[in-house]
């Protein structure tokens, strides 16, 4: 009885150890399979950082004043307080595009505003202008619009600002229609 009892812990002992060996086998084939997908992503983030420093440098270069936050963050675009944003619009003659919802503008939207949604941007932004003047970008608190500037940077758009507190903060003309 004992001899069997014995063989039979053995067999146990064996195949538990067996199957620990599989599941472990699965995992490193899992992982070996799935590091080139993870290094090629990790690839693709270092070269969107490059680029990002580097178009950040170009400015610098050319003169143009970044804030601490911009180089640190390394973001392209820079934040406006209502009254900056209306400088913007009254200086330089600044496109304005609302990124919030139909819904979210029935109450109003910054009179001249471009209305495209944060989540039709990809689709429509061939509707934005290319000419140089500055973009003031608002949504409801300022988040959309970050996520709007962030967007447009990395396609090559210049001159972004967000208005920080979203369209509460917008001190210019408002428009109904």
């Amino acid at each position: 009885m004992t001899t069997a009892a014995l063989v039979l812990s053995l067999i146990a002992l064996a195949l538990g150890a067996w199957l620990r060996s599989s599941v472990h086998a699965s995992r490193l084939e899992d992982l070996e399979r799935d590091l080139p997908r993870q290094q090629r992503n990790l690839s693709a983030e270092v070269e969107e950082a490059l680029i990002i420093q580097r178009r950040l440098l170009a400015k610098m270069a050319k003169g143009e004043e970044l804030d601490p936050d911009q180089v640190e963050e390394g973001r392209l675009w820079r934040d406006v307080s209502g009254a900056e944003a209306l400088g913007l619009l009254n200086d330089s003659d600044a496109h304005i595009l609302d990124v919030r919802t139909p819904r979210e503008t029935v109450g109003g939207h910054a009179e001249g505003a471009l209305l495209i949604p944060v989540d039709e941007l990809e689709a429509r932004m061939h509707e934005l202008p290319r000419d140089k003047r500055p973009i003031v970008i608002y949504c409801a608190a300022g988040v959309r619009s970050a996520a709007a500037c962030d967007y447009l940077s990395s396609k090559g758009y210049d001159g972004l600002h967000n208005l920080t507190g979203g369209y509460p903060t917008w001190s210019g003309p408002r428009s109904n229609t």
